[in-house]
């Protein structure tokens, strides 16, 4: 068999799979989803709020994530960056408790104010705030918190 086509041939299957299964954004019967925020500027701030946890451990960030409809215990973290700033990472963790209806479609925002982070759920299509407003500081990462991270996430529904 001709070695070019050999090459090509993973590429061509996976084009087709993808083409074959486009990537969900509908919310699955019994469940709503939740899209994570980030935003990644190369010259400028990194800021990234998403769950924390998945499985029940904690996790990095995804795009998005559905789950079963109902009352959830649900862990955000909250992160920002100044590019080119030394030691200028922080991070805050907010909790939001509440029931989630089915086919709710949900995106995290939020907003920066000073050393503040405001976090809160809205609705994927109107914009319209879901949840509370959770203000939290925005603080300098203790990594003698992982354990207290791992824990909550143990607590929450996710």
């Amino acid at each position: 068999m001709n070695k070019k086509l050999l090459l090509i041939s993973p590429l061509i299957a996976s084009l087709t799979a993808c083409a074959m299964f486009p990537f969900e954004k509908d919310v699955k019967d019994g469940h709503f989803r939740v899209e994570n925020f980030s935003y990644d500027h190369m010259n400028d701030t990194k800021e990234y709020v998403y769950l924390m946890c998945h499985n029940k451990k904690p996790t990095g960030w995804i795009a998005a994530r559905q789950y079963p409809a109902g009352e959830h215990d649900l862990w955000v973290k909250a992160t920002f960056q100044n590019v080119g700033v030394l030691h200028s990472y922080r991070e805050a963790f907010v909790n939001f408790k509440m029931d989630f209806p089915e086919g709710g479609n949900y995106q995290l925002a939020h907003e920066i104010n000073n050393e503040n982070i405001s976090v809160w759920l809205q609705d994927v299509e109107t914009k319209e705030k879901a949840s509370e407003v959770v203000t939290k500081p925005l603080a300098r990462q203790n990594v003698a918190d992982n354990g207290k991270h791992i824990q909550q996430c143990k607590q929450g529904t996710v």
